[in-house]
């Protein structure tokens, strides 16, 4: 899978999450995932919420317009990004790149 794909509600975006970093924020593409800092542990999915939030005031949309899809125990997740199109996100990875 590549590090975007089009769905019918949204675009699904292959990350991973680094938790407990100093600040968060976007660090741009590494193996093909979008890689996320977080502050918070990975503890009761703390980070994965955070790491959430984070690519959501990025892309610019709200907290609950990001979905997990998969990856709730892993660094590497997906998430689904609801009511954006591919060429946004894509728009949105280039300028943190």
């Amino acid at each position: 899978m590549s590090l975007l794909s089009q769905r019918d509600d949204g675009v699904a975006i292959e990350v991973s999450v680094r938790p407990k970093a100093g600040r968060c924020r976007l660090r741009g593409v590494c193996g093909g995932r979008l890689k996320i800092e977080v502050t918070a542990a990975p503890e009761g999915g703390l980070a994965t919420t955070q790491a959430m939030k984070t690519l959501a005031d990025a892309v610019g949309v709200r907290a609950s317009d990001v979905v997990l899809l998969c990856g709730a125990r892993d660094r590497h997740k997906t998430f689904l990004v609801r009511g954006v199109s591919l060429e946004q996100v894509d728009a949105m990875i280039q300028k943190e790149a």
